[in-house]
This record gives C-alpha cells, structure tokens and sequence, in this order.
C-alpha cells in the first residue's frame, strides 16, 4: 500500500552554490527554481502536518487525518475522493513524520510568509530575496541564543552544527578564508616595506 511522502530537506551544497552564483551576478535561473520549490514544498509539509493533514499518495487530495491535539488514532481516515479509497490510520500518519524533523515549532510564521511571497515573486531577484528572508529568519533566531533548535534544521540536510555554519558562510561569506587572506596581504605588505619607511 502507498505511503504518505513529504518533502525532503534542501541539500546544503545546492544553497551555497545558489548563493554563490548569485554573488558574483550571474545567478542561476535553474538552481534557484529547484531550491525555491523545494523549500517551498517542505514548508507545505510543515503546515500541512500543523493542521493534521496528509496528501493522498494516489491522487493527491490533501484531508485531515488528524487533529492536531490529537494522536496515535488507530481508526483509519479514508481519503475524501470518490473512488480513491486509499487509507491512513493516526499512527501510521505519525510514524510517516517520526525523525523527520517536519515541525514548525515558533518559524510558523516565517514558513507561511515564504509561501506566500514566493508564491506572488515575479522575478528571480524576487524569488532570491524570498529564499534569503527565509533562510535568514532562522539565522537571526541562531544569533539571538534563543533556547528552541533552529527550525533552518527542518528545511536543510545536515547536523545541527553543519547547517550553523553553513548559516554563517552564506550570511558573513567564508570568514576563515577572508581572514588568512587578510593576513597573507599584511605579511605580503610588511616583506615590501623599507626598513624605517611607514
């Protein structure tokens, strides 16, 4: 029997390529609409688990299964199509979610704006700036120290740590990188300098 699917997580290496495709202005018509929709169908999945909801995986009707008070329902919920006649029971639609990572926890909110800014941008520079809001909503709840685990963790693969950093890369660029840069040019600098000359 069909399973329910939800949206992966957007691999890390097909952001950072985003982001520096964009940085040096030539940005990537292609990767962006792959990484906006796939982040705007894992936010879809989000919402839609908020509300106990599940989308059919044969015909693709979108039902409550559950509500979201409620859990662990051995009845089954039949899907509302006429002649789809798939079925899901309340614990297989949370073992469908278990170690998933699909809560919105308190980026509720930033998940709805997404979708619907994204859903209405025009442009790439439009659907780009949608992407970067989003991605650095949770940022910014990394930089406060706010006690809740970052909710970029519900949209990115990657551990904890790595999406953190991946975080600082896309936000302050490679910082290690400029800095050793930094220095090579001092010490480049103070090898040409004449002694008693400033």
């Amino acid at each position: 029997m069909e399973k329910i699917r939800w949206a992966p997580k957007v691999r890390q290496e097909k952001l950072w390529r985003l982001y520096q495709s964009d940085a040096m202005e030539i940005l990537d018509e292609e990767l962006l609409d792959k990484v906006g929709f796939a982040l705007l169908a894992r936010c879809e999945c989000i919402l839609m688990i908020n509300e106990g909801k599940a989308a059919c995986p044969r015909c693709g009707a979108i039902f409550f299964v559950r509500l979201p008070e409620t859990k662990g329902s051995r009845e089954p919920v039949t899907c509302p199509t006429p002649g789809c006649g798939w079925q899901v029971s309340g614990e297989e639609y949370d073992l469908s979610i278990r170690h998933r990572e699909l809560h919105s926890g308190k980026a509720g909110p930033a998940f709805t704006t997404y979708l619907e800014v994204y859903s209405r941008a025009r442009t790439s520079q439009e659907r780009m700036l949608a992407i970067d809001q989003l991605i650095h909503a949770f940022h910014w709840d990394l930089k406060l120290h706010l006690p809740n685990r970052p909710a970029a963790n519900n949209l990115i693969e990657g551990s904890l740590e790595q999406v953190i950093e991946l975080l600082d890369r896309l936000a302050y660029g490679d910082v290690k990188q400029t800095q050793e840069e930094w220095r090579q040019n001092v010490a480049s600098m103070m090898k040409r300098r004449r002694p008693g000359s400033y």
